[in-house]
């Protein structure tokens, strides 16, 4: 059977997404997330709940009013959606949305794959030599002309900037969508929230993937007006946050004071990490839990796989089109796991 003819051509050109390495024993500082790990009261709540998992979740509702009481109540909770990760959203965004879309470069790679999965037009302008964000040159660029929908990820994976907010309020004045990914915003404190009661066009992604805690559960959500909220829904699968993920996001909303904690922690860890490794290599201003390096005159492949021979994990980009330079990520971990990266680099670079 010649299976091929069966499939959509274009899916063909689709790379699928691959996670940062995981290997047992090792500390992994790939993938962004919080090694400082999930509050007591998510694993108490977790452990309660789990002999329900027999029924379909139910408490979105309560969810959506925790998070509105977090976002101080700028927004209310018919201007919430929730999502199997700020990752489905983006699916749902683009399902409803026309394109073409368009975003900057380098940037969070999945914009661009799920407008392949759905063969849409995405265009992407890259970022200036510093990845700084360059808006005049973004706004006039013929494509942002043509473009509908804008994904403007801020503070940005995998460079670590941010977008000045007067920029931001300059692309929002035009008759286009703008999404703002803040995944990290718990590591920026720089919100575009507030904007969503002034702009109908905006849409505010977030996570509680990093500062949370709790990236193993999936859980994101999306802040827009009425009528976007109505549209995404229309194409939410049913049931699509899982019940384990609803309560361990209700117990995570009740410790606001242990997420501060830990964001206080990486932080001040970041600076130090950056500090001791812009001794070495080209390191970029971060507004995450993650630092962006160029690591030449090191390949990046030889940096990841000289620290994974000291059971380190961190993120290979290698060269990125346009740029010069063999750029590595590495996620902040907890102050012991930076203490053995530095000590490993020290060695080995």
């Amino acid at each position: 059977m010649e299976l091929s003819k069966f499939f959509k051509p274009w899916i063909s050109d689709v790379s699928p997404y691959i996670p940062g390495k995981m290997s047992e024993g090792f500390i992994k500082l790939a993938s962004n997330e919080n090694d400082y790990g999930p509050s007591e009261k998510v694993i108490a709540a977790i452990k309660d709940k789990a002999g329900d998992i027999f029924r379909y979740p139910y408490k979105d509702e309560l969810v959506k009013e925790k998070i509105s009481k977090y976002c101080g109540n700028l927004i209310k909770p018919e201007n919430i959606i929730l999502g199997n990760g700020s990752d489905e959203l983006i699916e749902l965004i683009i399902k409803i949305f026309q394109s073409p879309y368009m975003g900057f470069y380098p940037s969070f790679v999945e914009y661009n794959r799920v407008s392949k999965i759905f063969n849409e037009i995405y265009y992407e302008i890259p970022l200036n030599d510093d990845f700084t964000f360059n808006c005049e040159k973004f706004i006039n660029d013929e494509k942002f002309e043509k473009a509908r929908v804008v994904f403007l990820c801020s503070p940005n994976n995998p460079t670590g900037g941010i977008i000045d907010r007067r920029d931001i309020e300059k692309i929002l004045k035009f008759n286009k969508v703008v999404v703002v990914d803040e995944a990290y915003y718990e590591f920026s404190n720089l919100t575009s929230l507030d904007l969503t009661g002034e702009y109908e066009n905006l849409i505010v992604l977030r996570t509680m993937a990093k500062a949370f805690g709790i990236a193993g559960l999936r859980m994101g959500y999306g802040i827009a007006n009425k009528e976007i909220i109505k549209f995404l829904h229309k194409v939410k699968p049913p049931f699509n946050v899982n019940c384990l993920a609803q309560e361990a996001a209700l117990a995570a909303l009740d410790d606001i004071a242990f997420m501060k904690q830990n964001v206080e922690k990486v932080l001040n860890s970041r600076k130090i990490l950056g500090d001791i490794l812009s001794r070495k290599f080209k390191v970029f201003e971060s507004y995450t839990n993650f630092l962006f390096i160029d690591v030449s005159p090191y390949t990046a492949k030889e940096f990841f796989e000289d620290l994974y021979e000291k059971k380190i994990i961190v993120r290979p980009f290698g060269k990125l089109d346009g740029f010069k330079g063999e750029y590595i990520r590495i996620t902040v971990g907890t102050e012991k796991e930076n203490e053995i990266l530095t000590d490993a680099i020290e060695g080995i670079f």
